[in-house]
């Protein structure tokens, strides 16, 4: 599976650490946001790019990673066909996949540490939309989406 990525400079530790874990994993990372050595990318830019290659179907799933996750979270959210989750524990990004068919995750590196965010997208990847659900539960939550 091929996945997008982007940061800005608050991101590029976390993102080193998040593209060795889905490398190992067979994941095809395309970055488009900050480069560890290039221009200073702002993070709405970042989010951006991401998000806009998610609307346009260049990409089923994408990661921004940032500082607070909180402005990217806004940001990508703006783009048609875009779910974005700020997501904080494996639970909520898990339950953002299963209930509101999250196709964008955010994580913060501020307040993230390597192996959390690695079980966060681990558990986000393999989660389906409406997963335990019922099907008339899952129509109700595609509704919501």
């Amino acid at each position: 599976m091929k996945l997008a990525i982007g940061t800005t400079r608050a991101g590029l530790t976390l993102k080193k650490e998040v593209i060795k874990f889905l490398e190992a994993q067979d994941y095809q990372i395309d970055d488009l946001g900050m480069k560890e050595d290039g221009e200073f990318v702002p993070y709405y830019e970042a989010a951006a790019n991401v998000a806009r290659a998610v609307s346009n179907g260049e990409y089923d799933k994408a990661i921004i990673i940032c500082g607070t996750g909180a402005g990217s979270v806004i940001v990508a959210n703006k783009f048609k066909g875009v779910h974005a989750v700020h997501a904080t524990d494996e639970y909520s990004a898990s339950k953002a996949k299963i209930i509101n068919d999250a196709n964008v995750l955010v994580l913060a590196e501020w307040m993230t540490p390597p192996q959390h965010a690695t079980e966060m997208i681990k558990v986000w990847l393999e989660a389906e939309f409406g997963q335990g659900f019922a099907p008339e539960w899952v129509e109700f939550l595609r509704n919501g989406v």
